[in-house]
């Protein structure tokens, strides 16, 4: 898939980014002039997260706890946001977080954090350093004892930590080497069959589950032919195949791609418009901050919605979507209601219970709102913050969803430093406004259709968007 860029658009972010900069009234910025806010000042402990904040100096220092454990977390992400663009609102005890600046759409594009003051850190809080320098056995406790207090689909997902604990402990000495404890926790991450489950080396080597239906299909196609000798060439075949298909096929080479080629959009036929949504990350090309991907997609959506206002119709695609962040998938669903619709309640978990971190609203987006009839396409592959765009638009009385059930992968990532690795696991529920949750089944589509099949892995994406187009066409 290409990447394009218009010249146009990079020329609107000076214009745009002055008009979406009106202070937040409701959140401060964490650090003013290099110093700390002085409502900031002191000792907080997340409520969930199983983090503690250090703001008693003139910067913000990330700490990571359990039961039994803790130390100085190795975030620079995290304390960069946190001492960078963070803002927070403060309520007696109780402070509240919103990790990036989206100028004057910072509470509604994100999920806050919540932190209750304490008066000091655990004692026997240990450096990073320190951390690091703990035996193998040491640390595998303190990795199990991080995935039982914070994994949120132990149930789910058949984890049994305890039983774990045992089983895999067995393999663990003070003489187990750090490449083994490294393969033995990729081993604990590989049966919880949750792709955000991730154990990440020193070095960047990843171990996790990656199996997918999806997946099995292409594969299965793969050895049922002889022209294509590797399964990745293959893989990267089926995928260019498919945005070929898009392009050429569905939209007769007149479709147009936007925001750094992540958006393309077009004409199905005179009645139906059609947008494909490839990513909801990477909207303006590297060096560029999240806000003005923000404003690369509010731009984008404008135009398009703009240009497709007169269809009777419109088939959204999030078939080929990997996720991204939530911010992305809430602007654009922004252009397709003209009030604030409720789309789902984030819930974060921490030893035996879930805590409500926020209620997450769609806000309008842009000088016009399409709230025609809308389909939604996707499949398996549509992943993490592509599941949170399905959730939202579903929350729509317009939409419709189609095709097959998503991943079902819709948590966030809680990083925790383990040793010198960094560990990422599902901490996060979001139950839509019915109370359901969709982890580890992926949301069902109002009408079933099968779109990447056996034997039909080339067309068939471009024959299920030309069936959603027929029956259109009959309604």
């Amino acid at each position: 898939m290409k990447r394009y860029f218009s010249v146009w658009l990079l020329s609107s972010f000076v214009s745009l980014t002055s008009a979406q900069t009106k202070p937040n009234n409701n959140y401060a910025f964490i650090r003013i002039d290099g110093k700390v806010n002085h409502e900031m000042r002191g000792y907080w402990k997340s409520i969930g997260n199983g983090y503690i904040l250090d703001a008693t100096g003139d910067s913000v220092l990330l700490y990571s706890y359990t039961t039994n454990f803790c130390y100085k977390e190795k975030n620079d992400y995290a304390e960069g946001l946190l001492n960078g663009q963070a803002r927070f609102k403060r309520v007696n005890d109780t402070i509240s977080i919103l990790p990036t600046d989206y100028g004057d759409k910072t509470s509604h594009l994100q999920i806050k954090n919540d932190y209750v003051q304490i008066n000091s850190l655990p004692e026997g809080t240990i450096s990073f350093s320190q951390m690091t320098q703990l035996g193998s056995q040491t640390l595998f406790d303190l990795f199990v004892e991080t995935m039982q207090e914070n994994y949120a689909f132990s149930k789910e997902r058949n984890m049994n930590w305890k039983a774990i604990h045992e089983e895999y402990g067995r393999k663990v000495t003070q003489k187990t080497t750090t490449a083994e404890l490294f393969r033995i926790i990729g081993d604990i991450v590989t049966i919880t069959k949750d792709h955000h489950t991730k154990i990440i080396s020193e070095a960047g080597q990843t171990l996790q589950y990656k199996g997918t239906k999806s997946g099995d299909i292409v594969a299965e196609s793969f050895k049922e032919q002889s022209s294509v000798k590797n399964l990745n060439d293959y893989i990267n075949t089926f995928f260019t195949t498919n945005y070929k298909n898009i392009s050429d096929s569905l939209l007769h080479g007149n479709g147009k791609k936007v925001a750094n080629g992540k958006i393309e959009w077009g004409s199905l036929n005179s009645s139906v418009g059609y947008i494909s949504i490839y990513s909801f990350t990477d909207f303006a090309p590297e060096g560029f901050s999240r806000k003005q991907q923000i404003d690369s997609i509010y731009i984008a959506m404008e135009q398009i919605i703009g240009a497709l206002a007169n269809k009777d119709v419109l088939v959204l695609d999030i078939s080929f979507n990997f996720g991204g962040y939530d911010a992305a998938f809430l602007q654009i669903a922004g252009f397709f209601t003209d009030k604030p619709t409720l789309a789902y309640t984030s819930q974060v978990y921490n030893n035996g219970r879930f805590y409500d971190e926020s209620k997450v609203y769609i806000y309008p987006a842009g000088k016009m709102q399409y709230t025609k009839p809308v389909y939604l396409l996707m499949t398996d592959i549509s992943r993490s913050a592509a599941e949170g765009f399905a959730m939202a638009m579903k929350a729509l009385p317009q939409v419709k969803l189609v095709g097959t059930n998503t991943m079902g992968i819709q948590s966030g990532m809680l990083g925790k430093s383990i040793g010198n690795f960094y560990s990422t696991s599902s901490n996060q529920r979001l139950l839509d406004p019915h109370g359901n949750f969709y982890e580890t089944t992926g949301i069902t589509p109002d009408i079933q259709l099968p779109v990447i099949s056996t034997g039909n892995i080339f067309r068939g994406h471009k024959e299920a968007v030309r069936t959603i187009v027929d029956m259109i066409g009959k309604q």
